[in-house]
């Protein structure tokens, strides 16, 4: 008797630590903003930032941690010391940084396993395969790499200079008569 209360307490505490190490968020809400560069001239590679407001109705998001995959490529999110938000941050090289509407696929920690283990078993779409808890986008408008002074700038600088020179010979022009 003895050894089957101990054995159903056993299963119990496996099956709860199961539970809450399986823990999932629920019904998620979130918003999103982001921030890329855009200037291709001043620096090597476009840096995007994308932040998350989330909120889960089980308070998951307190003790879990999230992960994004961005063109196959998955990040754990960090959390914003100030704002308490979620925040992932990538760079491209500025040739693959072209105006584009850039998918974020976002899990949690047990959806996570069930995209590793697609990744790992050679599945084709693994997002499809491994739903994330929900997806958001971010409209990058492309890099620019255009100089910082505009050519009107420039041919102002030049016509200014035009003039100053056409007015300082006709000063010493005059002087000589």
């Amino acid at each position: 008797m003895r050894c089957h209360i101990l054995l159903a307490f056993i299963l119990f505490n496996c099956l709860s630590f199961a539970t809450v190490s399986g823990a999932s968020c629920e019904s998620p809400k979130y918003s999103s903003s982001g921030y890329s560069t855009q200037d291709g001239f001043f620096h090597y590679r476009t840096t995007f930032i994308v932040e998350l407001a989330l909120q889960c109705s089980n308070n998951y998001q307190q003790d879990g941690q999230f992960y994004a995959v961005v063109n196959g490529q998955s990040q754990l999110m960090a959390v914003s010391e100030e704002t308490l938000k979620y925040q992932i941050s990538w760079q491209w090289e500025h040739t693959e940084s072209s105006s584009q509407t850039i998918d974020l696929h976002i899990y949690d920690e047990a959806k996570f396993n069930e995209y590793k283990k697609s990744v790992q078993n050679g599945v084709s779409n693994p997002v499809s395969a491994a739903s994330p808890l929900f997806s958001t986008q971010y409209y990058h408008p492309g890099v620019s790499k255009k100089t910082p002074v505009s050519s009107e700038i420039v041919f102002l600088l030049v016509g200014a200079a035009a003039l100053y020179y056409g007015y300082h010979l006709k000063q010493q022009l005059a002087k000589r008569d």
